[in-house]
Formats: structure tokens, sequence, C-alpha cells
């Protein structure tokens, strides 16, 4: 009889079939319908707190208009008939008017200008700020008398002044003054912007470019002055023509993805606009999209590795399952292929396969306390990974401090005085270490720098000084190589910084400087000032202290200052001061 041609399947590859079906494919279903899912749920977070921001922006910016808009009424209500009641030839002497405009400058901090003009343009005027040396001023004041001549209120577009150094966006309003049908001449106020930026700059926290635009398409004010000033076309973007689309009868909040072209490049933007009640304007919001969705996108890209890591895991797991069944059905068909072959000879040793199983119990015992191990060996060579990081850390500052004789050992100085700080302010753990590993590697860019400037003795001159202030922008450029560090890149790079503004790289004043650059900073001082250098001999500890106290307020944050002379009223620094004092029985280095 001719045997079957039927064509048949091993039941090794029917397991696996089966196990990887069972496993992978329900597994890879709910991966993906839960990455769809929180996809969905994370975008529209985002566009969410896009839609809310522009919302709260908008109500924010109305209600201040308003008031700003109800304070004017008052304001010419006051003025316009007092200088109705005056011969426009008396405006300049009449006491009554100087005193109405000087009020309103004085008792609202938004007038910086106020002045009230017969028909000749002469008139009187108050205020801390000189609008008639402001060219776009004047003109703006000029092009309001001309408006004003109709008998009409005029409101001009946002101009751009500079206060204080600071750009500042201002308007100008102007109401005529009438005697029956006779136009007598103008008052005008300019008034600030400031408040209006100052919210727009809050939103940069949150990533967010944010700006107005008018009914025209011009904008007022933007959270990002460098890139935009007011009275730039913004016509060509498209979340502002969305905006433009409701000629100025927006009444609702829309969020949309839209392309925008900067240079040469096109970017894809997530964007919401909310109309300003009652002034026709609107103000924007809007991000990369790359930047808003980046949540959207890590989680996809780490779900999609550990699901391939857990679907290779399930794969090799079920091969291993397969042949621990099919092992032992292959040792039978032998036996059942000889008992074919009339070979009787041939016996199944089912104690053996028995035996078998209990040795691959035992084996996955073995296993677990192998992982077990293993997992202990990973942890302890984490801690050493650990430690090591830290000594290279170390050895890297200790390097850059070789270079220079005179600061030998002065990182490590600066980060154990800058620990001392940070536990004399109650910081922490977490944030002492960062503190620590951010002093030791506040130096780091002082590798970059010439030896022959970093080495001389005597007064650097102003290109050396500007080469040595480069080591605090290098050391920045260095660490911020390394995701790990990204925490203490400020103290790295503004170390050298002061709370009135007046340090280095970048000029950052105030509360804009972190605790941790104060610290630092304090530390960074306090060492310097201590230890012998080419250009001045170190100062003892108390006076050192009192150079530090002079400065607080001004260069250094006064409570950081007292925290240092907290520090060493209890004996914090006194091991410090004995290696001071010791050092200066030892030979000093020479050049």
């Amino acid at each position: 009889m001719e045997r079957s041609r039927t064509r048949r399947v091993r039941i090794l590859y029917l397991l696996l079939v089966i196990l990887i079906g069972i496993s992978v494919v329900p597994l890879w279903i709910y991966t993906s319908n839960m990455m769809a899912r929180n996809r969905e749920y994370l975008e529209t977070q985002e566009n969410i707190l896009q839609s809310t921001t522009s919302q709260s922006l908008a109500r924010e910016i109305s209600l201040y208009l308003e008031n700003l808009q109800q304070r004017l009424k008052e304001f010419f209500e006051q003025v316009v008939p007092l200088a109705a009641s005056v011969e426009g030839n008396q405006y300049a002497s009449d006491r009554r008017l100087r005193e109405a405009l000087q009020e309103i400058v004085t008792d609202w901090p938004m007038a910086l200008y106020a002045t009230v003009l017969n028909t000749e343009a002469r008139g009187v005027q108050a205020g801390g700020y000189n609008a008639a040396a402001d060219a776009f001023l004047r003109k703006a004041l000029e092009a309001a008398f001309i408006a004003v001549r109709q008998g009409t209120l005029y409101q001009s577009d946002p101009i751009t002044i500079v206060r204080n150094g600071k750009s500042e966006p201002v308007m100008v309003w102007a109401s005529p003054i009438t005697v029956g049908n006779e136009f007598r001449g103008m008052v005008a106020v300019v008034l600030t912007l400031a408040p209006v930026l100052e919210r727009l700059q809050e939103t940069r926290r949150t990533g967010l470019e944010a700006y107005i635009v008018d009914n025209s398409g011009r904008l007022v004010a933007s959270n990002v002055p460098d890139k935009n000033v007011p009275g730039k076309d913004m016509v060509g973007v498209p979340i502002v023509q969305m905006f433009l689309a409701w000629r100025g009868a927006a009444r609702a909040t829309e969020t949309r993805k839209f392309p925008l072209t900067e240079g040469n490049e096109t970017v894809e933007m997530l964007g919401t606009y909310s109309p300003i009640q009652n002034v026709n304007w609107g103000v924007i919001v809007q991000k990369r999209l790359s930047d808003a969705y980046f949540v959207v996108d890590e989680m996809r890209r780490r779900t999609l590795g550990w699901g391939l890591v857990v679907i290779l895991l399930n794969v090799l797991v079920a091969v291993f399952a397969a042949k621990s069944v099919t092992k032992p059905l292959e040792s039978l068909t032998q036996t059942a292929r000889s008992f074919a072959e009339r070979q009787y000879t041939q016996r199944a040793d089912v104690r053996s396969r028995i035996q078998e199983v209990a040795h691959l119990a035992e084996g996955f015992n073995q296993a677990g306390e192998e992982i077990q191990r293993y997992i202990g060996d990973l942890k302890a060579a984490s801690d050493m990974n650990r430690q090591l990081f830290r000594d290279s850390i170390r050895m890297i500052a200790s390097a850059v401090d070789a270079k220079d004789p005179y600061t030998k050992g002065h990182s490590g100085r600066v980060s154990d005085y800058s620990v001392i700080l940070a536990k004399e302010l109650g910081l922490p753990e977490d944030e002492v270490e960062k503190v620590e590993t951010s002093a030791i590697l506040h130096d780091v860019g002082k590798i970059g720098i010439k030896d022959n400037v970093l080495n001389k003795e005597g007064v650097l001159t102003q290109e050396e000084f500007d080469l040595m202030k480069r080591h605090t922008v290098m050391g920045y450029e260095i660490v911020r190589q390394v995701s790990q560090l990204h925490e203490m890149l400020p103290g790295i790079r503004w170390h050298h910084e002061a709370l009135n503004g007046k340090g280095y790289p970048d000029g950052v004043t105030g509360d804009e400087l972190p605790l941790m650059v104060r610290i630092i900073s304090v530390a960074d001082t306090f060492d310097a000032v201590t230890t012998d250098r080419p250009y001045q001999d170190g100062r003892p500890f108390p006076q050192a202290l009192e150079i530090l106290r002079k400065h607080a307020g001004s260069k250094y944050d006064p409570i950081v200052v007292d925290a240092l002379h907290s520090a060493y009223a209890k004996g914090a620094l006194h091991h410090y001061e004995l290696q001071r004092k010791e050092q200066e029985t030892l030979p000093q280095p020479t050049a």
C-alpha cells in the first residue's frame, strides 16, 4: 500500500505558532490600543493647555483694557471740560490744568505722559517720560492732533519705546477739546502696555510663544520681543489668518496645527487664538508641534521599545516551552520507529523522562537564583559606577585646578563650602547633591583657557579678562552634553552672575538666579578671597566673611551670606580654617 503523500507539520512548529499567537498577538493588540488611547489623551491635554492659556490671557487682558478705558474716560471727563473753560493761550500757565495732568501721571503708574494742547499745539504737559524727545511718540501725537480735529477720540497703534534700558509697548489716546462746534485743542495721554507684556512673559515658563495682534494683523505685544516687535505685520502666520478671517467678529477659541516658515525652514506648529472682547484683538499662543507632542512621541518610543523586548522574550519562552514538550515525544517517536522496524530491543525510559522534567524544574530554580544574584551584582555595579562617576567628576575638577598651582583644590573646597551652605539652608539631600556636583564642575570651562592667561601674574588686560570670562560658557557647553548633568548647568554658567545684573556671562538678575547659583557664587568668592592668588594674598576667614557681607544684597544673596556666617559660628569651617593656617607656613608656589 502506497504511503500517504499528505504534507505533515512538525508538532514543534505547531506549538510555537499556538504559544506565540496566544502571548504575542494579544500583547501587541493591547499595546497598540493603549498607545493610541494615550496619544489621543496626551494630545488632547496639550490642546486643552493651549486653549486654557489663551483664554485666560484674553480674559485678563480684556479686563485690563476695560479698566484702562474706564480710567481714560474718567480722565477725559475731568480734563476736557476744565480745558474748555480756559483760554487756549493760557494752557501753559493754568495751575488747575497742570495739577490735573500731574495728578494722573502721579496716581496712575500706567500713564507715562499727559498733555493739553491748544490749536497751535502748545500747552502744558506732565509725566516722567519725555514723549517729545521720542521721534515715534512725537509722530503719534501729531497724528492724534490731526485726528481729533475731526471731533473724534483717537487711539494709536502700539508703539515701542525704550525706558529704563528695556523695550516697552505704549499707546496714545487723545480727545478733542471743543466749545460748541469750535475746536479748541487736544487732551492726550501716553499709556504703557507693560503689564500686558509681563503677563505674556509668564507663559514662557510653559514653553509657549504668546503674542497679541489687532484686527488688522499687526503685533501689539509679544513674549519674544527680540523676535517680534510691536507693529510687526503678522498676517503671514496661518493661525493669525484664521483669527482675521472672522473680521473682528471672533467669539470662540480655536486650536489648529499649521505650517510656519521661518527663514528657509518650515516647521509644523500647534497654535490657539482667543479673541479679546471689546477691542477686536486676539491672543495667539503657539509651540512647535515636536515640542508640544514631545511627551507623546517619547511615550510611543518607549512603549514600542519595551513592547518589542517583551515580545522577544515571549518568543524565546515559547520556543523553550515548545521544545520542552516535543523533546520527550521525539524519544517516544524513536522508540516507536524502532518497533516499526522490528527492533524490539529499543525501550522508552519513562523514569528518565520524569527525571528530566525534575531537572528542568531545578534548572528554573537555579536560573531564578542566578537572576537574583545577577540583580545583586547589577546593583553593586551600579553603585560602583555611580561612585566612579563622582570620582571622575572630581578628577576632572582636579585636572582643571592643576592648570593653575594657585587654585589647587579650589573646586573641591568650593564644593565642600557649597554643601555646608546648602545644608545650613535646609535643602533636601537630593538638592544638596546637585549643588555639590555643580560646584565641583563650576570651573571646568577653564580647561579651555590658555595657560598664559590662566597663570598670568598681575592684572589681566581687558582682552585677557574677556577670554577668562569665557570659562563659564565653555563649562556650560562641555557639561550640557551629559544629560544626567542638565540640572547642574545653572551653577556652571552663572556662578559669576550678580543680583544686580552686573555679573557675566548673561547679566542675569535677582530672582532669575536659582538658589544653586547663589550658593556656589558665595562659596566660590569665599574660597578665592581666603586663598593666595598671584594678584592678592589670602584673607583670614573672618575678614573674608565681612567682605561678603559688605556686598550682600548687591552682588550676593544676603540669606546665603548669613548662612555662611552661621556655619562659621557653628564651627563648620573650622577644619578648612586650620588647613589655611597650616598652608601659610609652607613654601609658596613659584611661577
